[in-house]
């Protein structure tokens, strides 16, 4: 009997500590057909005690999903690569246009509008957490 409970407290503890995000407004920006490259945005709620840090994405439907922002260097907007977004307790995220997003390279074929894709985010605690993504009209994404 203390095997059996050794046993599923070492399958379940793992799991109980892991934050998961909350994660809505997933969309994906269709790309245009000249484009190996797309942008997937999402509102990122952390509804738990505990500060997450998102420490990258992947997804079947690109060579590699980046975490990425814009950023005002003086006159000019310059976009970069993330190494990690931090989610603290009790507060949100925005990836929007013109700030933080996953960045989609090389994707492997065309998204088109009407489509959904999967997209996993990675946290530095070693879980990660999949969520779909609805594939829109870039014209639409900012909204």
């Amino acid at each position: 009997m203390k095997k059996t409970i050794a046993a599923i407290l070492m399958a379940v503890t793992p799991f109980a500590f892991s934050a998961q995000l909350e994660i809505s407004r997933t969309n994906l920006k269709a790309n245009i057909p000249s484009s190996d490259n797309t942008a997937a945005y999402m509102l990122v709620e952390n509804l738990t005690k505990d500060d997450v840090r998102i420490i990258g994405a992947e997804t079947d439907v690109a060579e590699f999903a980046e975490l990425h922002s814009h950023r005002m260097d003086g006159d000019r907007m310059i976009m970069r690569h993330e190494k990690y977004i931090d989610v603290d307790a009790g507060e949100s995220v925005r990836f929007a246009p013109n700030g933080y997003h996953i960045m989609l390279i090389g994707l492997k074929q065309r998204v088109k509008h009407g489509e959904q894709a999967k997209i996993v985010l990675k946290y530095d605690d070693g879980t990660s957490q999949a969520f779909q993504f609805d594939i829109i009209d870039p014209r639409k994404a900012a909204k």
